[in-house]
């Protein structure tokens, strides 16, 4: 009888802990990460912002990984009386930027789910004009051509769990011939085949 009882013992401890090391390896891949990062305007001025992110564990087949699933930018500008603003959406951000005096941030849905929430844009880009001290969503053809070309960090997160992103990590993002060309250059044809 006593034997019995340690083997159900012996069985829900050892459940317990393959239960306990799945969570504590799915959480090493969810959470938040955070990081500065220089942004070149497209008037030749550089801002330093932070960028925020937080990430849900996924799985794709045997595999797990950090899918992001909110971006925060946080920054100051002298136009907008030295305030500190923030932007948060459920978008991966692509584009910062000022242009004849109003500004602006363009994100891309970055899965499915994103995508079916912002109302299945096309092209899949979303486009935002921060207007009397809020952000407005705005249409495509509203997003001036002029600042099409990205200039945030197009990774998933920083090389190296980096807390600095300077221009020459951008540089190498950039050149990257594995990252798509919709994340370098806004591309009014883009729409997603994967969705």
């Amino acid at each position: 009888c006593n034997m019995v009882f340690y083997q159900t013992v012996l069985k829900r401890f050892t459940y317990l802990s393959i239960i306990l090391m799945m969570g504590l390896s799915m959480y090493g891949c969810s959470g938040m990460k955070s990081w500065k990062e220089e942004v070149k305007l497209l008037d030749g001025r550089v801002i330093s912002l932070t960028q925020l992110r937080r990430y849900d564990s996924a799985s794709i087949g045997s595999n797990f990984g950090a899918v992001p699933r909110e971006f925060w930018l946080t920054f100051k500008l002298p136009e907008l009386g030295d305030r500190e603003v923030t932007w948060h959406e459920n978008l991966f951000a692509q584009v910062l930027n000022v242009y004849q005096g109003k500004l602006y941030v363009v994100g891309i849905p970055f899965t499915e789910r994103e995508f079916r929430q912002y109302g299945s844009p096309k092209p899949s880009y979303v486009g935002y004009r921060f207007d009397m001290g809020k952000w407005q969503r705005i249409p495509f053809n509203e997003i001036p051509k002029e600042i099409y070309d990205t200039n945030l960090l197009i990774s998933n997160e920083p090389p190296n769990e980096a807390k600095f992103v300077n221009f020459t990590m951008k540089e190498e993002n950039i050149l990257d011939k594995s990252l798509p060309s919709i994340l370098k250059r806004i591309d009014p044809k883009f729409e997603p085949l994967h969705y």
